[in-house]
């Protein structure tokens, strides 16, 4: 992926925005309502959705079907690309999982540093023969590269289990719940023979000073752990944050830009065993086809990522949400 595409993907999300603003476009009224946006509670209706027409809002517990696809460029110039199937089960209003599967991944380390670059010779793969200090070229996380660097097939999988309390501190919905990582993967070096355990608590606020309704910002804090693992796996013992902030540009409508929001997301994750902080934004930018019907695009940066610690460089999403009738 080159950086002209990063730098391309930057500017066209930047101009979409500029046109979809209520700066820049045309504006919508919005209905009167006595329950103007602000720090009130969330109405949940019976088959647990929340209002939300984007299907961004956290407690929006409406089953949804959420596929996406996604490219990934590590700082070492690892590639990686996944077809994942996403979506929301409720169990009832306040209770929900979400499952996320890898169901076609593609990885390749041939323009990394972990490819042999003294391979024997015509003929031989790339990633065949054996580096200055001996053995094969590594993958993150301790794993020999398969003779063309490539590797492909299904990934890991993992469930979210998601409770909506009762709880009015701060002002805020607060969700709870755990995600759990399972070693599914159908090779080595897709995945990470690990099962992995993160509780979660994630409190929600609507944003009124945004000039419309649905704006929300949402801290949604993960800490994970390793409960099992394979011996040449690293341990797991880290923090990640996702936070989002939803930011409603135009209202739906017939016309083409009509329905367009912008969710910016930002990723703090820190690893307590090596000592080690990376930082991730995507903004991601999504338009309402129509009722129950979303589409967006994605994309992502590391912000000031290291090549020994695998941290992302850049990522770019597409995906659509489908509301279950």
């Amino acid at each position: 992926m080159s950086h002209v595409f990063r730098a391309r993907s930057a500017l066209v999300l930047l101009a979409l925005t500029c046109l979809a603003s209520p700066v820049f476009g045309e504006t919508h009224a919005v209905p009167d309502s006595t329950d103007a946006p602000g720090t009130e509670r969330t109405t949940v209706a019976d088959d647990g959705s929340t209002g939300d027409g984007t299907g961004t809002d956290p407690r929006d517990f409406a089953p949804k079907f959420m596929p996406y696809y996604r490219y990934t460029e590590l700082e070492n110039n690892l590639e990686q690309n996944e077809a994942v199937l996403f979506g929301l089960y409720a169990f009832n209003s306040n209770f929900a999982m979400t499952y996320e599967v890898p169901l076609a991944m593609d990885r390749d380390v041939g323009d990394t540093a972990l490819r042999n670059p003294d391979f024997p010779g015509p003929g031989e793969s790339k990633c065949s023969g054996v580096l200055g200090g001996g053995g094969s070229p590594q993958l993150p996380n301790g794993l020999p590269a398969e003779g063309d660097c490539k590797e492909t097939g299904v990934g890991d999988m993992n469930l979210r289990f998601m409770y909506r309390t009762q709880w009015d501190f701060l002002g805020a919905d607060w969700l709870i719940g755990a995600q759990f990582d399972f070693p599914t993967a159908t090779d080595d070096t897709l995945g990470s023979e690990t099962f992995a355990v993160a509780p979660l608590v994630a409190p929600i606020w609507n944003l009124d000073f945004w000039p419309g309704p649905g704006a929300f910002a949402a801290l949604m804090n993960f800490y994970f752990i390793d409960a099992w693992k394979d011996d040449e796996r690293d341990d797991v013992n880290m923090y990640v944050g996702r936070w989002f902030f939803m930011l409603p540009l135009r209202a739906p409508g017939p016309k083409l830009l009509d329905g367009i929001y912008l969710l910016p997301e930002a990723q703090p994750i820190y690893d307590f065993d090596d000592n080690e902080f990376s930082f991730w934004i995507a903004p991601e930018l999504g338009k309402i086809l129509a009722p129950g019907v979303i589409a967006y695009a994605k994309p992502g940066w590391g912000i000031d990522p290291e090549a020994d610690n695998g941290d992302r460089d850049f990522t770019f999403e597409l995906g659509f949400r489908y509301f279950m009738k």
